[in-house]
């Protein structure tokens, strides 16, 4: 299958949802600039799969959701695909097209080689605009390292990092401890070169 051939200019939402609408693959929209993401590695589909089905086993009255579901940040005019994303709160969707999270409070990325640094950065500035987030989870797919990032006040956010195997991993939002083992249950990391 060939890739979707996007030109070097900026694009309305009008656009963006018309190419998305047609497209096999999932594209991020940046006030203009659209960004297609690559397909995910067997290990970082595993790890998503272990989350995701431990997550909505424990979910309450949680929304637990995948990445078929946009997260809109009107204050960027930005759609983003997270991985995963929690709301406890009655969920909330801009109108129209594909469904578009307007309200979560805990969003999942699982880094790779190619995607880990915009993760971290980039990314979560724009996530950080959103009033309802106060949770991120990082979870690396090419080594066992989790980091997470709990907002304690607008300007002062929690660190954690874990990385051995007994190690859990505090998800606050939903008020459980996901062991490392489960979050990496079966997973085969990339052989380095």
């Amino acid at each position: 299958m060939e890739a979707l051939q996007l030109e070097k200019r900026r694009y309305s939402r009008e656009e963006y949802f018309a190419l998305l609408k047609e497209s096999v693959y999932k594209l991020e929209y940046l006030d203009g600039e659209i960004r297609m993401m690559s397909g995910g590695s067997i290990a970082h589909n595993d790890i998503i799969d272990n989350v995701f089905g431990n997550l909505w086993s424990k979910r309450n009255s949680c929304k637990v959701k995948n990445s078929e579901n946009a997260v809109f940040i009107e204050t960027l005019n930005s759609y983003f695909f997270p991985d995963l994303t929690v709301t406890c709160n009655k969920p909330t969707y801009e109108e129209g097209g594909i469904a578009k999270l307007t309200n979560p409070e805990l969003i999942i990325e699982v880094l790779s080689e190619s995607t880990a640094d915009y993760d971290r950065t980039d990314k979560f500035t724009a996530y950080r605009q959103l009033e309802s987030f106060k949770e991120y989870i990082l979870i690396d797919s090419r080594r066992m390292r989790v980091d997470t990032f709990y907002r304690n006040t607008n300007q002062y956010w929690r660190i954690g990092s874990y990385y051995e195997p007994e190690h859990e991993v505090e998800v606050r939002t939903l008020g459980l401890q996901l062991p490392l083992s489960i979050i990496y249950d079966d997973v085969v990391f990339p052989v380095k070169d």
